[in-house]
């Protein structure tokens, strides 16, 4: 009853209004217009009062605030709960109000700035009485003591302010100090007494009536409270107390078997759905990797696609002269002159070999994956992805700076991955370096600490600002529409990350961008070390 107020002076603590008006901060409301504030959270809340206090514990806004018994102005400092608070605790207390003379649970919390500083204390008073008026019709009565034994809730209002055990002088006045009971004389409640019957229950006599006494200990608010039967109640016969006891065993056994079951069921229904729930999370997760792998081969295609003319001309060139060499071969046979028939034949084997090389790197960087990260040769990928961007590059005048550094020949990586993500960043350069008059392409490698920097450069128009948060989004591509699926640098960007590597963009200072590939360094292969 008492704890569900409890959150409402550290909410009220954090508003901006009694953060600002305590702070002094412009255009803050009033202290009128703060009090009203309070007083309309007051309503809501069903409290009896609250009211914000400086850090000296005067009070400068309240909810009775239009009451003959207003708060404001008054120094509340002397109470524990204040105390409490500003020690930045949530300070608890049970008292007499000074100024409405009403019992009342106290709950206050600090107002503090940025540094933790204690600005004020904002205090809310709870109505205790209701606790009462809920018990008025029950078949008990029960009293409430503080932790010196004094009585402060009760069924029966003349037991009151009294208590159970005599008080010393010394605690008389520690208590008049703080103001918890005003003046009230804090006698012994009379003709109590108590007779132990078990750990649990006593008989206890009051006013020459005997009841069935049970008490419990709250911790938190450092609280007894006594709960008392007419002992009449238990002194029925024993044959109605037996069967009381027989039904209530019965439905205990009936309830606790119930409750079996249906633990039973619950732990059967969570293990299936604990069940059903992991099959579904390794098919998605089986379903999310075919579909990223082919997504990526499905780029990789497209690469091939966007390619497919460079690579075209590149063998119509060798099958159109094979056709010249075997006409003429055809022709010297016929003529007589076997030798320059072979001279013919052998040039034609020459240029069947080319273009098996090149169909057969398309066959290779046209192969799936299968994710593995591993050794991997830096120098393989790099010429295979020249081979592939070389028919595009053949047809352009852009020139391609092969840097790399001959002594780096490893890096962690999947082999076709990597060739995926060079052939993309090759083929962008070269397109990018197209539109210039003199374009230029540079590729380097470099070591950096524990990575393998590849870089690739070019002298294009470089990127403009406003692309560089876009530019590993899928789909985003600033090449003319039918030129490109913007789906490159994004897996490219993706690949790279699942090789526990980076993919960076950037403009170079004299003009056009770089795109730099971070990946592990290795040593020494660990094929080479087996072997």
């Amino acid at each position: 009853m008492l704890a569900r107020h409890s959150y409402l002076p550290i909410l009220l603590a954090e508003e901006p209004v009694i953060q600002d008006y305590l702070q002094k901060k412009t255009n803050t409301i009033s202290t009128k217009a703060l009090s009203g504030y309070l007083e309309r959270i007051n309503k809501i809340a069903g409290t009896l009062d609250i009211y914000l206090m400086l850090a000296n514990g005067d009070t400068v806004a309240a909810s009775n605030w239009a009451k003959e018994q207003s708060f404001i102005g008054k120094n509340f400092a002397f109470r524990p709960y204040f105390q409490q608070a500003i020690q930045g605790q949530l300070g608890r207390y049970y008292a007499v109000g000074t100024t409405s003379n009403e019992r009342g649970y106290y709950f206050a919390y600090p107002v503090s700035d940025e540094t933790g500083r204690a600005l004020g204390v904002v205090t809310v008073k709870v109505n205790v009485a209701e606790i009462e008026a809920l018990w008025q019709s029950a078949p008990i009565k029960f009293l409430v003591t503080d932790s010196e034994g004094i009585i402060f809730l009760a069924s029966n209002s003349d037991w009151l302010f009294k208590t159970i055990k005599p008080l010393t002088e010394l605690r008389r006045q520690a208590i008049r100090d703080v103001k918890r009971y005003l003046e009230k004389p804090l006698v012994p409640l009379e003709e109590f007494r108590l007779v132990a019957l078990s750990p649990s229950y006593q008989q206890a006599w009051l006013e020459d009536q005997p009841y069935l006494l049970a008490e419990h200990n709250m911790e938190t608010a450092g609280w007894q409270v006594y709960v008392l039967l007419d002992w009449k109640e238990i002194t029925r016969p024993a044959a109605t107390a037996v069967a009381i006891t027989a039904v209530l065993c019965l439905l205990t056994s009936l309830l606790v078997l119930l409750l079996w079951k249906n633990q039973s069921q619950r732990r059967r229904y969570k293990q299936a759905a604990m069940e059903a729930l992991e099959s579904k999370v390794e098919e998605r997760t089986r379903e999310l990797r075919l579909a990223q792998e082919g997504l990526v081969q499905a780029t990789k295609m497209a690469a091939l696609g966007q390619l497919s003319a460079a690579i075209n001309h590149e063998l119509n060139n060798p099958l159109g002269a094979i056709r010249a060499y075997a006409d003429n071969a055809k022709q010297f046979l016929e003529r007589g002159h076997p030798d320059l028939a072979k001279a013919n034949l052998q040039e034609i084997s020459a240029l069947t070999e080319r273009m098996a090389t090149i169909t057969r790197q398309l066959k290779i960087f046209s192969r799936k994956s299968s994710g593995s990260i591993s050794d991997c040769p830096l120098q393989v990928a790099l010429d295979s992805a020249f081979l592939i961007v070389h028919p595009k590059l053949a047809q352009t005048q852009v020139i391609l700076h092969d840097q790399r550094a001959a002594d780096l020949e490893w890096v962690k990586a999947d082999l076709v991955w990597l060739e995926q993500i060079l052939v993309n960043l090759l083929s962008n350069a070269i397109d990018a370096a197209a539109s210039q008059a003199e374009g230029q392409v540079w590729l380097t490698t470099q070591r950096v600490a524990d990575k393998v920097r590849i870089q690739v450069r070019d002298n294009g128009a470089g990127i403009q600002e406003q692309d560089k948060p876009h530019l590993f989004e899928p789909f985003f591509t600033t090449k003319a529409l039918g030129k490109g699926l913007g789906l490159g640098l994004s897996i490219s960007y993706r690949l790279a990350k699942d090789m526990q590597g980076e993919l960076l963009a950037e403009n170079a200072p004299e003009g056009g961008a770089i795109f730099s590939l971070l990946l592990p360094y290795v040593e020494t292969s660990s094929e080479i070390k087996h072997d």
